[in-house]
C-alpha cells in the first residue's frame, strides 16, 4: 500500500495557475467542500464549477469580480453532485455546460426532491442529511435547481481567445456524468471529483473505470491538477488515489467472490494507512458502490 502523506495546509482563496486561469481552493476539501477554477478574457469569463452553499458561491463570485468584471460566458458543471452544481443560480447570465449524462443525473435528481416534498407539509424541508454544516443547512433554503443548458457526449472544445478549454467525458467514475476541463497550453487540468487529493474518494459510478481514467490522466501533458476535493497537485497524488482504488477495487472483489456480505467485506479490507484520510468513512459507501457493480456484472454474464 502506498506511503500516507497528510494533507499539506493551504488557504481558500484563488491561485493563478496558467496565464489568465486560475483555481479557487476551499480548505480542506471535506464534505461539501468543494474547488472550482475560471478562465478570464476580454469577452467574458469562463466558470467551472458553482460551489455548495449560497455563501460559498458568493465569496467565490467577488473573488472573480476583484480579477475581471467581464461577464459569465459558460459555467461548466464537472458532474451532477450538489457542492459543484447548488451555486449555478449565482453565476448570472452564463450558459451552463456539461455532459449529458449530468443533466440527465440532475433533473433526476430534481424530479425526486419533487415527489419527496409532496408528501411533506409545506415548508418541511425533510431531515438534514448528515454531512451537510446547519449553517449551510439554513442557506441552502435559498438554493432553485438550475440545470446545464447544453451537453456533450464525448468532447468538447471551448475557445476563448486563443485559450483552448477541452472538455472530455471517459465513462462513469465518481458519477456517471463526470467531465474534466483540460487547458493544453497551461497544461493545468481541472479534474472536478475525479480527483480527490489527500482525501478517501467517493464512487457513486463505476471505480474500476475511474482506475482507468487515472492512467488516460496520467498519459497527458499535466503539470498542475485542480481536484474536486483538496489541495493542488499533479500525477503524484493522482497516483495515491489510484492506488488506493486499484485496492480496494482488487480486495472488494475477491470478497465478493468468496461470498462475503458487505458487512463482512468491510470488516475484512483492512485499508492500513490510508485510514488516516479525512473522510476515511466513505470506505463501507465505496464498497457498497463495487459490490453493485460486481453484482451487475455477474447478473449480465448469467
Amino acid at each position: 500500500m502506498t506511503t500516507y502523506r497528510p494533507m499539506p495546509e493551504y488557504q481558500t482563496g484563488p491561485m493563478e495557475v496558467g496565464d489568465n486561469l486560475y483555481g479557487y481552493l476551499q480548505w480542506n476539501g471535506g464534505w461539501g467542500i468543494s474547488n472550482a477554477g475560471f478562465l478570464v478574457d476580454d469577452d467574458g469569463l469562463l466558470v467551472i464549477d458553482a460551489l455548495m452553499a449560497p455563501s460559498m458561491t458568493r465569496d467565490f463570485v467577488d473573488t472573480m469580480r476583484g480579477v475581471s468584471q467581464a461577464p459569465f460566458r459558460h459555467l461548466v458543471n464537472t458532474h451532477m453532485h450538489a457542492d459543484h452544481t447548488n451555486g449555478n443560480q449565482f453565476i448570472e447570465g452564463a450558459e451552463i455546460v456539461a455532459h449529458q449524462h449530468c443533466r440527465d443525473e440532475m433533473e433526476a435528481a430534481e424530479v425526486l426532491a419533487a415527489q419527496q416534498a409532496a408528501t411533506r407539509e409545506a415548508g418541511d424541508r425533510g431531515p438534514k442529511p448528515f454531512w451537510i454544516q446547519q449553517a449551510w443547512w439554513d442557506e441552502l433554503a435559498e438554493v432553485k435547481s438550475t440545470l446545464p443548458q447544453t451537453t456533450f457526449q464525448d468532447s468538447l472544445t471551448m475557445r476563448y481567445g486563443s485559450t483552448e478549454a477541452q472538455l472530455s467525458h471517459h465513462g462513469p467514475a465518481h458519477t456517471l456524468g463526470d467531465s474534466m476541463v483540460y487547458f493544453p497550453d497551461s497544461k493545468v487540468l481541472f479534474s472536478g471529483d475525479l480527483a480527490f487529493f489527500y482525501a478517501m474518494p467517493l464512487c457513486r459510478g463505476h471505480m474500476p473505470n475511474w482506475v482507468r481514467i487515472c492512467d488516460i490522466i496520467r498519459d497527458m501533458e499535466i503539470e498542475t491538477i485542480i481536484p474536486g476535493h483538496g489541495p493542488m497537485g499533479g500525477k503524484r497524488e493522482l497516483q495515491d488515489m489510484q492506488e488506493f482504488m486499484q485496492f480496494m477495487v482488487d480486495q472488494t472483489r475477491d470478497c465478493f467472490a468468496n461470498g462475503l456480505s458487505e458487512e463482512d467485506a468491510a470488516k475484512a479490507i483492512d485499508i492500513g494507512d490510508w485510514a488516516k484520510w479525512p473522510e476515511a468513512e466513505l470506505k463501507e459507501m465505496n464498497i457498497a458502490n463495487l459490490y453493485a457493480t460486481y453484482r451487475a456484472e455477474s447478473n449480465g454474464a448469467s
